[in-house]
């Protein structure tokens, strides 16, 4: 599965029509109707979107299916664009919510020039951040809030640390150019604090409590959920999330109760 990362950037539209269909139909044929403990994510094709919303409404009643994953490696065009409107309408009537999963692979696409670094480090440091927050400020920008108002929609593998500066960023563009954007009756800092954002890989500032506040800055204190990335070399363990100075409630929000609030377990 890890190889479905990267699944926007094939350029066979049939063959990632069918890689989709295989994927979804093997998660659930080998995994989860094997064990019903186990819960998974349908993987959405962005070459082919009114192929992916079928999948979506092929599944919608599938018990073990709690979510959408999109691919943003690579995507193009972003994911605010209306040409997925079929893929935010199969998930809104289906009652599943969508996850983006950034990467560090982003090439062609915004920040383009990320394969220009010498290492791993520095393009892994700035790829995944970048790569998710392009596809969220294409989603606020676009309307596509406003037209899925009951669609829930989650932001992973890019840490927390960077949401306050661009809800920030956004509503300062807003304040000058919301002329652009006449469908956007809130501030976008409205609809990014109806976000979700997964923590991993958490950031671990030397003093823990920077954390805390950087969460509290967005909101997130209600809408942030603890993911571990396990069993990749860099996955967080819960302790790491688990050690920070929040609030007891905080706390056992994060580390669950808004996971299964999101994905309605």
């Amino acid at each position: 599965p890890d190889h479905l990362l990267k699944m926007a950037a094939l350029p066979q539209v049939e063959y990632a029509v069918a890689l989709m269909k295989a994927y979804n139909a093997w998660m659930i044929d080998q995994w989860c109707s094997r064990e019903n403990t186990l819960k998974g994510c349908l993987v959405a094709a962005p070459q082919n979107p009114i192929a992916a919303a079928r999948e979506i409404e092929k599944y919608a009643k599938e018990p073990s299916i709690v979510g959408i994953y999109l691919p943003t490696a690579a995507v193009m065009p972003l994911w605010g664009n209306r040409i997925y409107d079929p893929i935010y309408q199969a998930a809104q009537d289906a009652d599943l919510p969508v996850l983006l999963h950034s990467v560090a692979m982003i090439h062609p696409n915004f920040p383009h020039n990320t394969h220009h670094f010498e290492t791993e480090m520095g393009q892994h440091t700035i790829g995944h951040g970048f790569s998710i927050m392009a596809n969220l400020v294409s989603i606020i920008t676009t309307g596509v809030p406003v037209r899925f108002p009951d669609l829930r929609i989650a932001f992973t593998e890019a840490g927390v640390a960077w949401v306050p500066y661009i809800m920030h960023r956004l509503d300062k563009e807003y304040i000058e150019r919301r002329r652009e954007v006449p469908y956007l009756d809130q501030r976008p800092s409205y609809y990014v604090r109806k976000f979700y954002f997964a923590t991993q890989p958490v950031e671990e500032p030397e003093n823990p409590q920077d954390l805390v506040t950087l969460i509290q800055l967005y909101g997130g204190e209600d809408t942030t959920m603890f993911a571990s990335d396990w069993p990749h070399h860099d996955f967080d363990h819960p302790r790491k999330v688990y050690q920070m100075p929040f609030s007891q409630e905080a706390r056992r929000n994060i580390m669950g109760e808004y996971a299964l609030r999101f994905f309605k377990i």
